[in-house]
């Protein structure tokens, strides 16, 4: 005797869209700070942002125009640094942001948790902005972000635990809906 229960079911044709954006317009947006201010416009730590075929890209070389030097974060000039010292430990507080642009909304919906998977030596991705306020930024120490938000990144670079003097490595950005358990 049939239950009633779909076996199998054929709808016809149907139509889905999907449009690839840069990391700074996608869903989770990978962003630099506004004007390159980070920290409330204290530092210009997003001129280390640079957007590769779309794709965020950190350079703390001195292949980057901008960098931390005064003025346009666009166009740069000819004061500043071209990289770390040697034996020295640097914190660029807020130097790129991850944000929910998701368009989802109400209660728990569109509310995602997100955190960095990295392994490279003398780097640290981290949350916070002062001196015992900076929390690694991994699975372990996730932030959650709802519809709008944002999580302000920092970078920590230990010289003296990098693989070289010229280190050219990648990051992975995680995003997970909440209590989806992937």
């Amino acid at each position: 005797m049939s239950t009633g229960a779909v076996s199998q079911f054929n709808s016809g044709d149907r139509h889905i869209g999907v449009e690839t954006v840069g990391d700074a317009e996608a869903y989770i947006a990978l962003q630099r700070p506004d004007n390159g201010l980070s920290d409330g416009g204290d530092t210009r730590n997003g001129n280390f942002v640079e957007y590769n075929s779309d794709k965020l890209t950190l350079d703390f070389t001195s292949d980057n125009p901008t960098s931390a030097r005064s003025g346009d974060p666009e166009e740069g000039n000819s004061l500043g640094g071209t990289g770390v010292n040697p034996d020295s430990t640097y914190y660029f507080d807020g130097t790129f942001e991850i944000r929910n642009l998701s368009n989802n909304s109400g209660s728990g919906v569109g509310e995602i948790d997100v955190w960095i998977n990295e392994n490279i030596d003398g780097i640290t991705f981290y949350t916070g902005s002062s001196p015992g306020n900076r929390t690694p930024f991994n699975a372990n120490n996730r932030e959650s972000l709802s519809p709008g938000q944002a999580v302000a990144v920092g970078v920590k670079i230990v010289q003296e635990d990098l693989s070289s003097d010229d280190v050219d490595e990648t990051f992975e950005v995680v995003a997970e809906e909440q209590g989806n358990g992937l």
